[in-house]
């Protein structure tokens, strides 16, 4: 679903969606946590768009204290 709505390679900051396979997320050199936050959250939210689907991590967030 993430690569028929045209996301494959898609960048925010140093964040990338793999172009080899769509479900991975690649720090391209100086990414920010934040960066990967936000194509995570523009991931899912095309996809919800398209297909009515929503997509879920499967990562565990880690609180930094």
């Amino acid at each position: 679903m993430i690569e028929k709505v045209g996301l494959k390679g898609a960048t925010i900051g140093g964040a990338k969606v793999s172009q080899v396979h769509a479900n991975f997320f690649t720090n391209i050199g100086g990414s920010r946590a934040s960066d990967i936050l936000k194509l995570i959250a523009l991931v899912k939210e095309q996809v919800k768009q398209a297909y009515d689907v929503e997509l879920e991590e499967e990562i565990v967030y880690v609180p930094y204290r």
